[in-house]
């Protein structure tokens, strides 16, 4: 028998490797890898990261924070419509 060639080989280079996996871990109850309940909001974050380390998209929006910093407790209803920039104004519109 002869060794294989290197050009016989396959060429490796392309292939992509995970740099970290957003999937949850299987667990060991339940039928094969399959958990008895899915985690909607977990598979969700994870679909996103997915798409921001494939570079479909720039970034996962469920990981970017709010705009502007929460009211202190006791504020106006007021005060609450203008920092969400909902204005007399623009209430008529």
């Amino acid at each position: 028998m002869s060794s294989p060639r290197e050009e016989d080989s396959p060429n490796l280079d392309d292939v992509i490797e995970p740099q970290d996996d957003a999937l949850p871990g299987p667990i060991a109850q339940g039928h094969g890898k399959m958990p008895d309940r899915l985690d909607d909001d977990a598979l969700a974050a994870a679909t996103e990261q997915e798409r921001v380390d494939a570079g479909l998209q720039d970034y996962a929006p469920g990981q970017v924070p709010p705009a502007t910093d929460p009211l202190p407790e006791g504020s106006s209803e007021a005060a609450d419509r203008a920092q969400r920039g909902l204005t007399e104004d623009e209430e008529g519109r």
